[in-house]
């Protein structure tokens, strides 16, 4: 799936452009706001259901250059709900990539709401699925999403006009400073009739870098270029068109992943049952060593209950795979394995004495296992000062979880793996 990673748009046009996109990641920056006549109205997204069809009636042809590089495609609008999207060929035209079309993986769509989230409509292995953005870490969010409350807040008619690309679009120039580069950002808007938006359900259908329709100055008008210090991106054509496909056909990944999840929870709920039984079972004779195992086996049930919490958090979100990590170091936190390894080398020195206590100091497996004590007994030591460490990097972001589980994934990795866990204790 690496390839779908690389559409995304530029960097440049990521940072230069704050105060014109909202950002989906922030629930209160979804809400828009646009003048209707003489009132100001608040415009919540429109939902958008990938399990059903997907239709468009607008294909806007579009040239992007950044630097020594750039692409002209094309991309899809409804524009009575407002959501944009692009085919296979669409999203090679504008990337430069070829994308997958074999029998592991197919690309056919992605799909970019009004919220915000991005959906790929793909084949995995003969199966189609949707995907809620891609099944990756760290993918930015794209700036589609155009504000029209930013760009009424930000942005100031300059007097200029500019005719854009062969349709010769008359478009007014308007002006901000970014608060990002500080250098002027240009959007131009040109005057249209032969579409009308619903201001009050789609004050702004989504385009790459905003291009589209916009409802200003009590009327639907067109997003017809953005500049920047990065580059430019305008449009080339409008054409009407009627493409549409069933969204019932591709299954959730979400309710793929909840499928996995019972079959995970149930074949660990049988292993830890079996656990449980063998540490009742254990003779009184034995009694510490049961009483380590049963410290091991709460630690693991506790962590079982924390991998379950976060996986049904992350089915609810719809399993956004830009959130992967967030999700994983919630369900995994790296100071329960540390005190599970120092239990299981306290409980192995304990098989050790029961050893030493049945043989002779002059047997050859005396000294072997005097060393793998002592060496077991240092281990316990260091992880020991592990366990510190996470308790002191929790103590120091307070409230800032998500930043906690990085850094002590981060020790966890880079300390105790390859320093403590790689020690072996074999003489």
């Amino acid at each position: 799936m690496g390839a779908l990673v690389t559409i995304a748009l530029l960097p440049g046009w990521l940072t230069a452009q704050d105060n014109l996109f909202f950002s989906p990641n922030h629930e209160e920056t979804i809400v828009d706001e646009v003048s209707v006549g003489s009132s100001h109205m608040r415009v919540r997204p429109q939902p958008f259901n990938p399990s059903e069809t997907v239709s468009f009636d607008k294909r806007m042809t579009f040239s992007a250059h950044t630097g020594a590089r750039g692409s002209t495609s094309q991309f899809l609008v409804n524009s009575e709900k407002g959501y944009m999207g692009m085919d296979k060929t669409m999203m090679e035209n504008f990337s430069g990539i070829e994308l997958p079309d074999n029998d592991q993986l197919r690309v056919f769509y992605r799909v970019t709401a009004t919220n915000g989230k991005t959906y790929y409509f793909v084949e995995i292995n003969g199966e189609r699925q949707v995907i809620n953005r891609l099944p990756g870490d760290n993918i930015e969010i794209d700036h589609t999403n155009m504000s029209v409350k930013k760009f009424d807040q930000n942005y100031s008619h300059t007097g200029n006009t500019l005719s854009v690309s062969s349709q010769n679009y008359q478009s007014k120039e308007y002006t901000a400073i970014s608060p990002n580069t500080g250098v002027p950002v240009m959007v131009y808007v040109s005057e249209q009739s032969s579409t009308r938006i619903n201001p009050v359900k789609v004050p702004k259908t989504v385009g790459i870098f905003g291009l589209g329709y916009i409802y200003h100055e009590n009327k639907t008008q067109l997003v017809t270029r953005i500049e920047n210090d990065e580059g430019t991106a305008e449009l080339e054509r409008i054409e009407n068109t009627n493409i549409s496909f069933n969204g019932e056909e591709y299954a959730k990944r979400e309710n793929k992943l909840t499928e996995k999840e019972v079959r995970d929870s149930e074949l660990i709920e049988d292993v830890m049952t079996k656990k449980q039984q063998d540490i009742n079972s254990m003779t009184d004779s034995r009694a510490d060593i049961r009483n380590i195992e049963q410290q091991i086996l709460n630690i693991e049930k506790e962590r079982e209950s924390k991998r379950k919490r976060a996986m049904n958090k992350y089915i609810d979100d719809d399993a956004p795979a830009e959130k992967n990590s967030q999700y994983a170091m919630e369900a995994f936190d790296p100071k329960d394995d540390i005190t599970i390894r120092k239990l299981e080398c306290q409980k192995r020195v304990l098989e050790i004495n029961r050893l030493l206590d049945r043989i002779n100091s002059n047997n050859p497996d005396y000294s072997r296992l005097q060393n793998e004590k002592s060496c077991q007994e240092q281990k316990i030591d260091a992880y020991k000062q592990a366990e510190l460490e996470m308790i002191a990097i929790k103590e120091r972001h307070g409230d800032n979880v998500e930043e906690a589980n990085k850094e002590k994934m981060n020790y966890h990795f880079m300390q105790v793996v390859p320093i403590i866990y790689a020690r072996p204790c074999v003489f």
